[in-house]
């Protein structure tokens, strides 16, 4: 009753408080998973959850359903602060209790759908090719194709399951509606077929080839079905054919394609600084480029890599002798801009060194302030090759970080690919390359050279939790979500995989080789970050799944959760790591001690001659430290770190 009665007293001071604010705005509740923007017209405050099992709410108002139930939400302005009740409704159960991922109707037979959950309403995403009686879920099929059957409970929340509708024949689509199966030798259009699982085949190989895909889309759309991207390699005419048996029996489809020779359009930016380049592509090989005219950009004839030389406008035309298809040259129109950029900026460029990209690059501007960093700005810039550029308006003074990353893609990494980069080559937030601008100072050239990872097979395995923790040792049990976690060789510092915690804070990756050692390294803005290092897997022993971490919110750290060594589960033995490596100067020593140590870190050239000493203190437990090798020269060295119980030495490299 106590307890009732302080709580009761702390709502009513609250509510006394909150009459200098606005009340908070917006609709008051959402499904599980599901997003509710509120919104409050006095600037600068905090939105804060009562219940993060319940429901998140961003820095900016917008609340995420975790799981069924109510909970407080308020806006908090020193010193006054307003609330609402939120309230999570469930999502209703899976249709025909998840026992399937999609249903396949025959045309004219009817299929019950089921849920567990009473009184909800069926619907159909497309009455031409499903109908469905809302109250008993009975569908029929009308038409060939796809569509979604839907089941919405009184609070709105729904569930789907995606519909095939098929027959004894079925119907080749051809690509997005309105694409010519006439197209042009070098170019490619995409088949789709409703009944998923079936062989593609082209009766001429040497005109038309075609590779199945699991899984198609058009203009933002994903249709489910089976795929096939269909090249022209020489004129002429070849039948497509896509064979299956469905529940309604056996199916063969066909479509007659037409392959002529042609010049594509050109691809590429539409803009270029001056004294910078950019690349230029086209579909078909074997073409020759020009440029006019030659005083304002030059283009190298067979790579199409344009230079900016003077300001203006050049017209740029590719040419390929002996098409029929089209025109046998087009036209591309670049603008050359003034190489300076805007007044008091942060530009440079993101560079591929590996694999070249083509496409759209978001760069973000991260600024220090009162000891907090914070995104303040971000731009999209466009690569088509091996780099881009990008550049900030930052009138006033202060210390700036600039990150980049690949848009389009949802990390982590399943596949070898570029990992969002700080400048500038360091995936983690506190060991970047600062930038100290000066109001009224351009700073140029503030690369990133972004970071690859590589994904390897094996069986080895490594997976854990990252909890929320109340800085004294213990967690709370409220799961970290969204979390980028990596997982690092701890020999070669190669980056193997990333990957982001789900809701319940839980992350794992698999494909690892066993017979190395691995270090696992989490990533949140303003949080320093210890590694769970010494993870050795072996045929013996080839996974780890009790890789855990705590955030301290409080302290501003994330730490390991370590105890025992895991491969014999018996006490923690000395273990060092050095990383990252390469490294732009900034190096950190992490460790995990049975008791405290004193060592001496100790950094040589290729002579063997000291370049540099430092004494520190590794504490008992898991540990790191930071040293600064920035005022080295670019090259390889080598790195000690001696105490009376480790005698560590590895090769590292300095690159600036």
């Amino acid at each position: 009753m106590k307890k009732e009665i302080l709580l009761s007293l702390g709502i009513l001071l609250i509510c006394l408080k909150s009459f200098a604010l606005t009340p908070i705005t917006g609709v008051f509740g959402s499904c599980v998973s599901g997003t509710q923007p509120l919104y409050n017209v006095t600037p600068g405050g905090s939105w804060v959850s009562h219940d993060l099992t319940i429901a998140t709410v961003s820095p900016s108002g917008v609340v995420t359903g975790v799981s069924a139930g109510t909970v407080i939400i308020h806006y908090y302005v020193a010193p006054d602060t307003v609330m609402i009740y939120f309230t999570v409704s469930p999502q209703p159960a899976p249709i025909n209790s998840g026992a399937v991922s999609y249903a396949q109707m025959c045309l004219g037979v009817p299929y019950n759908f089921t849920n567990t959950v009473p009184g909800g309403v069926w619907s159909s995403t497309n009455t031409a090719i499903s109908t469905i009686d809302a109250s008993s879920g009975v569908a029929y099929g009308v038409g060939y194709g796809y569509c979604n059957t839907v089941y919405t409970m009184g609070t709105g929340c729904s569930t789907t399951l995606p519909v095939w509708l098929v027959g004894y024949t079925d119907t080749l689509i051809s690509g997005n509606p309105g694409t010519s199966t006439t197209f042009c030798v070098g170019s490619a259009i995409t088949l789709w077929d409703s009944t998923y699982t079936g062989t593609w085949s082209s009766s001429n190989p040497a005109v038309a080839t075609i590779s199945a895909h699991a899984l198609g889309g058009w203009g933002g759309t994903t249709y489910w079905g089976d795929t096939g991207m269909i090249v022209g390699l020489s004129a002429g005419t070849a039948v497509i054919s896509y064979s299956s048996t469905s529940v309604c029996g056996p199916q063969l489809a066909t479509t007659t394609v037409h392959i002529v020779g042609s010049v594509a359009a050109i691809a590429g930016p539409a803009s270029v600084m001056s004294g910078s380049s950019i690349t230029l592509v086209n579909a078909v090989t074997g073409g020759t480029w020009s440029v006019s005219p030659s005083s304002i950009a030059s283009i190298d004839p067979v790579t199409g890599v344009l230079t900016g030389l003077s300001l203006g406008t050049a017209i740029i035309t590719y040419s390929a002798s002996g098409t029929t298809c089209g025109p046998s040259s087009v036209t591309h129109t670049v603008t050359v801009t003034s190489s300076a950029p805007p007044p008091t900026g942060i530009s440079g460029h993101v560079n591929f060194s590996g694999t070249p990209v083509t496409g759209p690059i978001k760069v973000w501007l991260i600024q220090d302030s009162s000891f907090m960093l914070y995104a303040v700005d971000s731009t999209i810039t466009y690569s088509t090759g091996s780099s881009a550029a990008y550049n900030f308006i930052v009138p006033t003074a202060g210390t700036f970080r600039v990150k980049a990353a690949v848009t389009g893609i949802t990390y982590g990494i399943s596949t070898a690919g570029y990992i969002p980069t700080y400048h500038t080559n360091d995936f983690y937030w506190f060991s970047c390359n600062l930038i100290n601008h000066i109001a009224g100072v351009d700073d140029v050239n503030q690369d990133i050279n972004m970071a690859y990872g590589t994904v390897t097979t094996g069986p080895g395995f490594i997976a854990g939790h990252v909890y929320y923790g109340a800085n004294k040792g213990t967690s709370t049990g409220i799961p970290v979500g969204g979390m980028m976690m990596y997982v690092f060789n701890a020999t070669t510092s190669q980056l193997m995989q990333s990957v982001r915690t789900d809701a319940t804070g839980y992350y794992s990756v698999s494909d690892l080789p066993v017979g190395a050692t691995y270090f696992v390294f989490p990533d949140s803005l303003n949080y320093l970050t210890t590694p769970f290092n010494g993870i050795t897997l072996t045929s013996a022993h080839p996974d780890m799944t009790s890789a855990n971490f705590t955030q301290h919110t409080i302290a501003g750290t994330i730490t390991p959760d370590v105890t025992t060594d895991i491969s014999t589960n018996k006490p923690c033995t000395a273990s060092i790591l050095t990383f990252p490596n390469p490294t732009n100067g900034k190096v950190h020593i992490t460790w995990n001690m049975p008791s405290a140590e004193d060592a001496t870190v100790i950094v040589a050239d290729i002579t063997g001659r000291e370049v540099f000493r430092s004494n520190i203190n590794m504490t008992a437990g898991a540990g790191v430290n930071q040293i600064d090798l920035s005022s080295l020269t670019n090259g390889l060295y080598t790195i000690s770190v001696k105490s009376a119980a480790i005698n560590y030495n590895n090769k590292i490299q300095v690159q600036h």
